[in-house]
């Protein structure tokens, strides 16, 4: 392997580049929010439909049972008591949250109308969830049982279900105008030091970039004061800035 050696290329600027007003992180931030205002809908669908695939070929009883949950008032409770016999185990293994203890037991132990005559008893009802990003659960209210649709879809998908919708968004966007629909509304552009646009390889690499600022437990964002040109690490990854992009003046008749 040839040795390499400590360069300056990747700090290098091109000179018309050098003095672009920096874009502010009030506007990185709106441009964010529009952004994930505009793909939650989608991503929820998506994993969604995954999940609900995945139940459709692995637990086919589960998923009929969970469908009659989400309808409990139209059902009798005959129906009502098939429906939780059906879901319970599911949701032992997943470890649901909320679910009493001896519940968990009596299901592990085989005492399936037991576990649900409990769950009946207790008057206990379902919390389904579904979270898209680190952003941390409410507290579960007395009595609540809460499903959490991510931990249904299979561990090998559960990252391009919840976040690939995503990922394709800011991609496409990044590399092909260099924006997305939410930099664009606020005034913002993202633009390589060097002068290229970014590859579609570079634009996922960006995106992937973020998991920088969950992972540092937010410190990551002091980057927007603290470095000079507010690169953050999804930007000094692949060598790009965040800049302010200022409508051009109307020319006069």
């Amino acid at each position: 392997m040839a040795i390499r050696r400590l360069s300056d290329q990747p700090l290098r600027v091109v000179p018309e580049l050098l003095g672009a007003e920096l874009a502010s992180p009030l506007r990185r931030a709106v441009a964010f929010a529009i952004d994930y205002s505009l793909l939650i809908v989608p991503s929820v669908a998506v994993a969604v439909g995954i999940v609900w695939v995945a139940l459709r070929v692995t637990e086919p009883a589960a998923l009929s049972g969970i469908e009659r949950l989400l309808q409990r008032g139209a059902l009798a409770e005959a129906e009502y008591r098939e429906a939780l016999g059906a879901t319970l185990p599911l949701l032992v293994r997943h470890d649901a949250p909320g679910l009493p203890p001896a519940v968990a037991a009596a299901v592990e132990e085989g005492d399936l109308a037991g576990a649900v005559e409990r769950l009946i008893r207790d008057d206990y009802d379902f919390v389904f969830s579904l979270k898209i990003g680190d952003f941390g659960e409410p507290a579960l209210p007395p009595r609540k049982i809460r499903v959490e649709v991510a931990h249904l879809i299979p561990k090998a998908l559960r990252a391009a279900a919840l976040f690939g919708v995503m990922a394709i968004y800011f991609t496409l966007c990044t590399a092909r105008w260099g924006r997305t629909l939410g930099k664009r509304l606020a005034g913002i552009r993202v633009v390589r030091l060097d002068g290229h646009r970014l590859s579609l390889a570079e634009g996922l690499e960006r995106f992937i970039g973020y998991l920088h600022i969950p992972g540092s437990l937010g410190t990551a964002l002091l980057d927007l004061w603290r470095d000079p040109n507010r690169r953050m690490p999804h930007d000094r990854v692949v060598n790009t800035a965040v800049v302010r992009v200022r409508p051009a003046a109307r020319r006069g008749p």
